[in-house]
């Protein structure tokens, strides 16, 4: 019998899944994407408003991620085939990225170009979280995946930091 995903071993995956999230969210919006959050888009608030309720933001990537782990366990209960895994990932990914994109269109007045590359890089992250997901909660032993995680993280930091600077 195939041994199941102890609370802990759900928790730590959570933990540097959403590690990855924020690495990941960073990279883009800090960095890649900056020209977007400069051109003072009515629909947006102001910049220094926007870097106070960063945490808020960070909070929602944590119960995202919660939420994809709590769906991502509850449909496998035991190590599935890499191919099961992105197969999941992209559909989740799409379902969450297309759903985000056309509620905001509803009823935030962002350019739809703006909408198609905030909501690509939500599918990027959600697609990755899913994966991230399937490496912490079905390895062998924490450390490796922790480790791994964090050198992850601090790469997409520091690489956003460093095209922030060029």
């Amino acid at each position: 019998m195939a041994e199941s995903i102890t609370i802990r071993k759900r928790f730590v995956s959570i933990v540097l899944s959403w590690l990855i999230f924020i690495g990941l969210d960073f990279l883009f919006h800090a960095s890649l994407l900056s020209s977007y959050w400069n051109e003072g888009i009515p629909a947006l608030k102001p910049l220094n408003d926007l870097a106070i309720l960063i945490p808020a933001g960070y909070l929602s990537f944590f119960l995202l991620t919660a939420l994809l782990a709590y769906v991502f366990f509850l449909v496998f209960k035991t190590k599935p085939g890499v191919n099961k895994v992105l197969q999941f990932g992209l559909v989740i990914a799409v379902l969450y990225a297309l759903s985000n994109f056309l509620a905001l269109y509803s009823y935030i007045n962002l350019p739809v170009g703006h909408l198609l590359v905030f909501n690509s890089v939500y599918f990027l992250e959600v697609f990755t979280v899913t994966i991230s997901l399937y490496f912490i909660g079905f390895s062998a032993s924490l450390k490796k995946p922790a480790l791994y995680s964090i050198l992850i993280f601090l790469a997409l930091v520091v690489s956003g930091i460093v095209l922030q600077n060029l």
